[in-house]
């Protein structure tokens, strides 16, 4: 038990542990870098402004502790934490804060892409098996303002970053899941290996009594196998191939084999949500829920019910013959190709935000094959246009209002037009559903 705690980050996830903290009487520090009228505004919204704060920047006063615990946005090498440890000063994700006051077991899912997906198809799964459960973290809901309070046959879907990961230290989920593995954050991180070795520390803590799920079609992950097999029991998803338990599909069904034994979970045309990348997250999730314990009953009625996240490829509405999607939880490359992907050579792409080093290159061939015309916005647009130069005629606007104008002029009946940016929001928007709720109601204003 903490006996005092100075956080870093007075954000979503930094108030919610400056909360749980307060209640149990152990004294709370909240450093953040945001002017002081700034924060007073956060604070108060979040019920901490009675909490000792400052303001502008971190000062010693952090050091006056013996936990620090980060928000996400917060950088690990910042020097008062590199100050911090010198002195012993134990520094602390989130999660490890939650970990180490959870009595139920964790399945923790991290990857590139597909995170949120994956994570609520378990929380869907767990809702038809009638677990009692919680999916929280970087989805949106703080883990520790959810996890302490449930009991110890209670299963947390926690969906975890890279960012989270940095700081943890006895966190060992029951599950650790890596969906996959595709460059990304190349703002934060020095190299792609040093963002591939934050997203390995989810398994670095688990035994013969954990499981670890990984994707079965990514290279780098099946090296990773080679490190961690003899260490803890291994699961794949996404190829039948290998020798160890795995959950597959062939486009028409999932499968599972699990001690030599292969069954049919269910047919995909079942499914609310369509694409292969959609397909592949099935798998992952039915393969966390089988060592989790649950029936395949069950797991069939959860994937089955999941109707798709909003923000992920939500579909907004149908305007003069035209369909408009909102993907804007997509923010690498990848997200890109599974959302133009998804239809025929019938999509207008609406894309941009700020670079995090994505290979844009990538997205070459499905826009060749998918997309009649392209909008560009965001400090991105100018190293997506170089990437994306004669694979689909492209403009660029200045606004999201101009590239909905811009892209709704150029369509026609039986087209779709689908805004997935590939880039994180901050250049223009608070988050990603800012950026999406913004992009739906000028959607619906069309008409007008």
């Amino acid at each position: 038990m903490p006996k005092r705690v100075s956080i870093l980050g007075a954000a979503r996830s930094g108030c919610a542990a400056a909360q749980f903290l307060s209640h149990k009487g152990i004294p709370v520090f909240i450093s953040d870098i945001s002017p002081a009228e700034e924060l007073e505004t956060v604070l108060a919204h979040n019920r901490c402004g009675h909490l000792p704060h400052e303001a502008g920047g971190h000062t010693a006063r952090v050091l006056e502790a013996d936990v620090i615990v980060l928000s996400p946005g917060v950088r690990s090498n910042l020097p008062i934490l590199v100050e911090a440890r010198r002195k012993g000063i134990a520094v602390w994700s989130e999660i490890e804060l939650a970990f180490r006051f959870t009595k139920g077991k964790y399945i923790a899912v991290t990857g590139s892409s597909g995170k949120s997906t994956t994570a609520s198809l378990l929380g869907s799964i767990m809702e038809a098996s009638r677990i009692p459960h919680v999916v929280a973290g970087n989805i949106g809901l703080p883990l520790i303002s959810v996890a302490p309070a449930l009991g110890p046959d209670s299963i947390v879907v926690a969906e975890i970053s890279s960012f989270q990961l940095e700081n943890i230290d006895l966190f060992r989920p029951h599950v650790a899941m890596v969906i996959n593995l595709m460059k990304n954050h190349l703002d934060r991180y020095d190299s792609e290996d040093a963002y591939y070795d934050a997203k390995k520390k989810i398994a670095g803590n688990l035994t013969k009594k954990e499981h670890l799920v990984l994707n079965a079609g990514d290279a780098r992950l099946r090296q990773w196998a080679g490190e961690f097999e003899g260490k803890t029991n291994l699961v794949f998803f996404g190829n039948k191939q290998v020798a160890s338990d795995c959950v597959w599909h062939d486009g028409q069904a999932v499968y599972a084999r699990f001690g030599g034994l292969s069954e049919k979970l269910l047919d995909v045309k079942t499914m609310k949500i369509r694409g292969r990348h959609n397909y592949e997250n099935a798998c992952a999730a039915a393969a966390a829920a089988k060592v989790a314990g649950v029936a395949n009953e069950s797991i069939a009625a959860g994937v089955i019910s999941f109707a798709g996240l909003e923000h992920r490829l939500e579909y907004v509405s149908e305007v003069r013959g035209i369909r408009y999607f909102n993907d804007s939880k997509s923010t690498t490359a990848e997200s890109v190709v599974c959302a133009i992907s998804a239809f025929g050579d019938n999509v207008f792409l609406i894309a941009g935000g700020r670079d995090k080093g994505c290979d844009f290159s990538i997205v070459k061939e499905p826009i060749a094959r998918h997309v009649k015309g392209i909008c560009l916005i965001g400090e991105a647009a100018d190293r997506m246009q170089e990437e994306w130069n004669g694979h689909a005629p492209i403009t660029r606007t200045a606004s999201l209002l101009e590239a909905l104008l811009s892209v709704s002029g150029k369509a026609s009946r039986g087209d779709v037009v689908v805004f997935s940016p590939g880039c994180s929001s901050f250049d223009m928007f608070k988050d990603f559903e800012h950026r999406g709720e913004v992009f739906k109601q000028l959607v619906h204003e069309l008409p007008a």
